[in-house]
């Protein structure tokens, strides 16, 4: 019995998750995506860890960059979300218009997020159509105040 492309990722739907926009900046360049695919790994040394699709347009200048920002969205970012998953839209061009701060570590990171990792780039590993990405945290932020944005079935939904 062979498992088929549309019923895997059905199953996957079910679980839900939090929704995360990681932004990276090279030397000339800004860039984002949205990754659900986003879990911590470690305490001691602090770890993160997402699974980045091989095929996006993304995928070279993020690992290039050695760092990057998960910004961890907040219920009212939904638009965000979009945006940040869009092929049509310019990421480097968006992130310029929302006028986005720079981190400690000199990437970008958005306004209104539930929380921020500021992260160096920690290791690569290969992960079939996706590698996956280990970044190691070096800055934490977060607003006690906000409400989550959440993933499930491809729709999204707060608490």
């Amino acid at each position: 019995m062979s498992l088929s492309h549309d019923d895997f990722k059905n199953a996957l739907s079910h679980f839900s998750s939090g929704v995360t926009v990681i932004t990276y900046s090279d030397t000339t360049r800004t860039g984002g995506l949205t990754v659900s695919s986003f879990t911590s790994l470690s305490l001691d040394p602090p770890l993160i860890l997402f699974n980045l699709q091989k095929n996006i347009s993304s995928h070279d200048p993020l690992l290039a960059s050695g760092k990057f920002t998960v910004n961890i969205l907040s219920a009212e970012q939904e638009k965000l979300s979009n945006q940040f998953a869009s092929g049509k839209i310019d990421k480097h061009d968006l992130i310029q218009t929302l006028a986005c701060s720079l981190g400690h570590n000199g990437v970008p990171y958005l306004d209104g997020t539930l929380s921020r990792l500021e992260c160096d780039l920690e290791k690569q590993i290969d992960g079939g159509d996706h590698t996956i990405v280990v970044g190691r945290v070096l800055f934490a932020a977060s607003d006690d105040s906000k409400r989550p944005l959440l993933y499930y079935r491809r729709a999204y939904y707060n608490i």
